[in-house]
């Protein structure tokens, strides 16, 4: 009865700690949008806002010269004439007379009264208004002795705006409900079949990712826009606004990952076997991502038949991870283990804690909690199932300050799906 007891207050602490880290992480994820949203609708805003008033100076200086020091009615129609074959209205007054490009549409009446007070004080300022259900940006400046407002269309920006507020809220909320069913996820494979929760595990991460595409490809379209901004921004902006387009990119790679391994749960992936040249195939990937001072390549001339795509993922996924947590003296080694291939990859960093070493191929699973880093969490998970998939499997050895060696045994034949 009380190991009972007991057994139900720790059910219970799991499940609120459960719940604060999915409010936390929703908080976060929600700061995360919103920050991109405000940060992207502002620059636009003010974008368009300052090409608007560039285009308005200029057509005032236009005005001034064209107009008389008593204009006439007709003097304002001419202006309103010249005026109209450009991509905005305008409303023109002097003396009394309002004059403007679409009579029936826009009038003296639509100029916002604070805009028209400036105005009437000698100041170039602009104001946003609805003109008939319609978004503008009123621009209104003095051009001699008359008052011209120009109206700008802005009706394509705030839908651009909108789409990209609705991507960015259903990037959230996608996001939230992953966290929360991951939560439960946790929670109730502690009292189902492992079978039942693994199949159930399959689909939400397939699922997941792939409703998480549409609203991320608007997240990383807006935010490769946001890094080409990165120059031009204030120095007091341009750190947040890198952490964020950083954010974006580990969330991108999150979601190919997901998807890569909802894949091998399906159990329906493809292997493709050919001679490869494992030494070649080796020096490449770790050519082509920029490791060649950091990592050495040794070992035999061996040429394996197996799949070179799944062989090139297991290898960048077990170098990327010996970098990033072994740091240094990064070898790749490789041979024949009797009639398979034997490809060690070992670093000297400070080792794997032997609690650890059970579940380290486990998915999001940390040897060192409190580590932080770009990684996905997925890597190792990812490696392991495509060496099985090559009917081959992955070893590691390490002690705690000797570094850690991953061996990848692959038979000469992987066998199918």
């Amino acid at each position: 009865m009380a190991a009972r007891a007991r057994a139900g207050r720790g059910e219970h602490r799991r499940r609120r700690r459960s719940l604060v880290v999915v409010v936390a992480l929703s908080l976060l994820a929600g700061a995360l949008a919103g920050g991109a949203f405000w940060w992207i609708r502002r620059e636009r805003l003010e974008g368009a806002a300052l090409r608007s008033v560039e285009t308005a100076r200029i057509q005032l200086e236009f005005a001034a010269q064209n107009l008389p020091a008593e204009p006439a009615a007709r003097d304002l129609r001419s202006l309103v004439d010249q005026l109209g074959d450009l991509d905005f209205e305008a409303v023109i007054r002097a003396n009394g007379d309002v004059s403007s490009t679409r009579p029936l549409s826009f009038g003296i009446g639509h100029v916002p009264s604070e805009l028209a007070a400036l105005v009437g004080d000698g100041v170039l300022a602009y104001q946003r208004t609805d003109v008939n259900g319609a978004p503008y940006l009123v621009v209104g400046g003095p051009a001699g002795p008359a008052e011209v407002y120009m109206f700008f269309p802005e009706s394509e920006l705030s839908s651009g705006i909108t789409i990209l507020g609705l991507g960015l809220v259903a990037g959230w909320a996608g996001a939230v409900v992953a966290m929360i069913l991951v939560a439960l996820a946790g929670l109730q494979s502690r009292v189902r079949a492992l079978s039942e929760a693994r199949a159930r595990e399959r689909r939400f991460t397939s699922d997941v990712a792939h409703e998480l595409r549409t609203p991320l490809s608007a997240i990383v379209a807006e935010a490769s826009l946001l890094r080409e901004e990165l120059e031009r921004l204030p120095p007091e902006a341009r750190r947040p606004a890198e952490l964020l387009v950083q954010d974006v990119e580990r969330l991108r790679r999150l979601v190919e990952d997901l998807l890569e391994i909802s894949r091998l749960d399906a159990g329906g992936e493809e292997v493709r076997v050919e001679p490869v040249d494992v030494a070649a195939l080796v020096e490449g990937v770790v050519r082509a991502r920029g490791w060649s001072p950091r990592v050495a390549v040794e070992g035999e001339a061996v040429v394996a038949s197996t799949d070179r795509r799944r062989l090139e993922r297991i290898v960048a996924n077990l170098v990327g991870n010996a970098l990033t947590h072994g740091g240094r003296d990064v070898r790749v080694r490789m041979g024949r283990d009797g009639a398979g291939l034997a490809l060690e990859v070992s670093d000297r960093g400070p080792g794997i804690p032997p609690d650890a070493l059970p579940h380290l191929f486990d998915r999001f699973y940390k040897a060192d909690p409190s580590r932080t880093g770009t990684g996905t969490g997925l890597g190792l998970a990812i490696a392991l199932e495509n060496a099985r998939l090559l009917g081959g499997d992955i070893e590691v050895r390490s002690e705690p300050g000797a570094g850690a060696t991953f061996t990848v045994r692959l038979p000469q034949g992987p066998r199918g799906p």
